[in-house]
């Protein structure tokens, strides 16, 4: 019986006749096969990377455009709130410089340097 104090020994595996092992195919072509398709997908690697790379500036361009488009149409847009007249830019924006030395033109036609006016 196979209870504890069992002195049979387990069954055994019936015997394989000792011949040639199963074959192998040659590693040389094996190893050139897993190297073409490494270097296949390294290939594969750097074009979605580029491509990639390609997107990303693609989308960085047109923020910056979307951007300036919107600092274009709000200065258009308090410009014509302020009924001043539209020079410079194409949509009547002048740039943050521009308009401040506006500002320090006409402050200096005031105030003959910087000196109060007499009263």
């Amino acid at each position: 019986s196979g209870f504890r104090g069992s002195t049979r020994s387990p069954p055994q595996k019936p015997s394989v006749p000792l011949g040639d092992p199963p074959r192998t195919p040659p590693l040389a072509p094996v190893l050139q096969l897993l190297r073409n398709q490494l270097q296949e997908k390294d290939a594969l690697i750097r074009h979605l990377e580029n491509d990639w790379e390609r997107s990303r500036a693609q989308r960085e361009r047109e923020e910056r455009l979307l951007v300036t488009a919107w600092y274009n149409m709000g200065l258009a847009v308090q410009q014509q709130e302020r009924g001043t007249p539209s020079r410079g830019l194409p949509s009547g924006a002048q740039s943050f410089l521009a308009q401040q030395r506006l500002a320090t033109v006409a402050r200096r036609a005031r105030t003959p340097h910087g000196r109060p006016p007499p009263s």
